[in-house]
């Protein structure tokens, strides 16, 4: 009886061996790519949509999180909103035997350089990821904070349009076509001219190569 005993507590003690070995060898095997806030930036107008790529790698085991925000914000210009040339007078004569001079030569004009921020305007935005339009379903998370403007949507608080969320509201189809690995391109459609930031952050478990 003890001899019997003794044999089962050898081979629960192996099981259990195995099994942490198997723990630890898929550990090993796999990784977790935790990426936060990282910025995308494009620019769109009526019949040009603004254009982002996500990068999700081929040896993707399962997301555990894809969600962004996305920024409405001015354009800056390079030049001051009174960028000009500044006042010089300038006389041209013709001399006798036919040539033109130019009095003051050489002469210098100034401008006075600077930034100037021009709104961006959006209405009817639109947004797609892979073809898949995704409009409907991120509107169902945030009804009240749709894209309408300059700022940040859906807010500048925690919250962010969530990817696997909205896929649920999709075709078995759409869904494999929206979290399949590789390049993913978003697109945000909008009636206006508009520069926009995508906020992307994506947390998946991967093959360790």
């Amino acid at each position: 009886m003890k001899r019997d005993k003794v044999f089962e507590r050898l081979a629960a003690h192996a099981l259990a061996r195995k099994e942490e070995n198997q723990q630890q060898s898929l550990q090993r095997r796999n990784q977790v790519v935790d990426l936060f806030g990282i910025e995308h930036k494009s620019q769109g107008d009526s019949a040009h949509p603004a254009t982002f790529y996500i990068s999700i790698t081929p040896d993707l085991i399962y997301l555990e999180r894809f969600e962004f925000k996305i920024i409405i914000s001015p354009f800056a210009m390079p030049i001051g909103g009174r960028g000009a040339t500044g006042m010089a007078s300038i006389a041209v004569t013709e001399s006798a035997n036919g040539t033109h001079t130019v009095n003051p030569n050489p002469h210098n004009h100034t401008l006075d350089a600077g930034v100037t921020l021009v709104s961006s305007s959006v209405q009817n935005v639109r947004l797609k990821i892979a073809g898949i339009d995704m409009t409907d379903a991120f509107k169902k998370q945030y009804p009240n904070n749709w894209i309408d403007g300059e700022g940040v949507f859906p807010n500048e608080g925690f919250e962010n349009f969530d990817v696997l969320k909205a896929v649920e509201h999709l075709w078995d189809w759409q869904r494999g076509v929206v979290l399949s690995p590789g390049y993913k391109k978003v697109e945000l459609f909008a009636t206006g001219t508009f520069n926009a930031t995508l906020v992307n952050y994506l947390k998946y478990s991967h093959t360790n190569r």
